[in-house]
């Protein structure tokens, strides 16, 4: 299932968040925490057409699913603007609204150039 990805620069991980209806990844990810997450998509990236994969130790948040995903609201804007248009309608899709909030450490990169995966990548400690 596609997430859009947040990157937070204070700590050094990367936050996504998912409705409810999609909870299962969040349920897994609480009976084993290692993750991947795989940038390979050049489509509306600055970075060019590099594969990254980034690999990690997650935390599901289930708190608060009402408003726990919304400190993350201003790098949604930046990478979706007209994500307002929808909180605007936020009651009548209010099972969407509900969101789990996952925190990936990374603990491993790896990076094809150019997204040539038949190369070995370069590796990244975090």
């Amino acid at each position: 299932m596609p997430l859009l990805p947040f990157y937070l620069p204070d700590s050094g991980k990367f936050v996504v968040t998912s409705s409810i209806l999609f909870s299962k990844k969040a349920e897994n990810v609480k009976k084993n925490p290692k993750v991947s997450l795989l940038f390979s998509n050049p489509e509306g990236s600055k970075g060019g057409k590099h594969a990254v994969l980034v690999q990690g130790i997650a935390h599901a948040d289930d708190s608060d699913l009402d408003h726990g995903w919304e400190k993350y609201l201003s790098y949604w804007r930046k990478k979706e603007p007209y994500i307002d248009a929808y909180l605007a309608e936020r009651e009548r899709f209010g099972w969407f609204w509900k969101r789990i909030v996952v925190q990936v450490e990374p603990k491993k990169i790896l990076a094809w150039k150019n997204g040539d995966t038949s190369r070995p990548p370069e590796e990244f400690g975090a």
